[in-house]
């Protein structure tokens, strides 16, 4: 315990532990907008690709084109190509 007390009366000692918890405060916040960013981007391509499943399905069940374009805001071109791929 006297050491700790010593130690925390030390300048040097205050300065360097004080700049190694704000280290790490620094990496954990970017490792956590890192990880915020990537479930980001993994539900927009998750919403995308069923989007497009969603999309087949109705054209194979023989839903006009235009109409499945309309609900789910996919070209009439993406379409065509989804429809071949089919």
């Amino acid at each position: 315990m006297d050491e700790l007390e010593r130690l925390g009366l030390n300048d040097k000692f205050g300065l360097a532990y004080d700049n190694e918890l704000m280290q790490k405060k620094m990496i954990n916040t970017a490792r956590n907008w890192g990880y915020d960013d990537g479930k980001a981007d993994g539900k927009v391509e998750g919403l995308e690709e069923g989007k497009k499943t969603v999309a087949k399905n109705f054209l194979k069940d023989g839903m006009p084109i235009e109409v499945v374009s309309k609900n789910t805001g996919l070209s009439i071109e993406e379409l065509e190509k989804l429809n071949k791929e089919a």
